[in-house]
């Protein structure tokens, strides 16, 4: 009995185990997918610029408003703004002073009894005003003055700078400068500026982005 009992444990033991059965696997992990956020519009500041104007200007008009656009405040300003009721007028004067008249006559008759040889010398006043005007009304201006001496041949021609020589040009772009910095704080067209705002809010032009958590995509079962 004991030895038939031993073979038997023997005899069961010999047998091959049964295959292990594999585990089920875990599903697997979901895909972290990011998404782009999405964008919304954001309005401007309604006073990042002052009032787009029309512009005119009697001399070196390309050269004053190129000054003057210079200043970011001033981007709106442009030639072509026909029914706008705001404008923004140059004009000039440049006339020889008393003591520069009489030397500019003496000095053209020797140029002349010379045939050109010696140049025309003149003593000029330059005016230039800046006018902003609203509605055909004056809002607010600015005046500068220049007193100088120029010598120009009387076979040179035009000067190519309206008149007023490189000098006179140079410091007329300067004038254009400081206006436009002027008018950036000027109580009078900030007032407008600011009443516009009011009853014409600048629409929304700029996009911005906001955050978003990214979606979660389960992965696809494994086969």
């Amino acid at each position: 009995m004991i030895r038939a009992a031993l073979l038997a444990t023997a005899f069961v033991l010999a047998l091959p185990a049964p295959p292990a059965t594999a585990a089920p696997q875990d599903a697997m992990a979901p895909v972290v997918v990011p998404v782009p956020p999405p964008v919304v519009q954001v309005p401007l500041p309604a006073k990042a610029t002052l009032p787009a104007m029309k512009f005119y200007s009697s001399v070196g008009a390309e050269e004053v408003l190129a000054s003057l656009k210079a200043n970011p405040m001033l981007a709106a300003l442009d030639k072509e703004l026909p029914g706008s009721p705001l404008s923004l007028i140059v004009t000039h004067t440049l006339r020889p002073t008393a003591g520069g008249q009489a030397a500019g006559l003496l000095s053209a008759m020797l140029s002349g009894g010379t045939l050109g040889l010696l140049p025309v010398v003149t003593n000029d006043r330059l005016v230039v005003r800046y006018e902003v005007m609203l509605n055909g009304k004056t809002l607010t201006t600015y005046n500068y003055e220049r007193t100088a001496t120029r010598a120009q041949n009387i076979w040179a021609g035009a000067d190519g700078y309206g008149g007023l020589g490189k000098a006179g040009m140079e410091w007329l772009q300067s004038t254009a400068t400081e206006t436009a910095d002027k008018l950036t704080r000027d109580p009078a067209l900030l007032a407008v500026r600011d009443e516009i705002a009011f009853y014409f809010p600048a629409p929304a032009t700029a996009t911005a982005a906001t955050g978003a958590a990214p979606a979660t995509v389960p992965a696809a079962p494994a086969q």
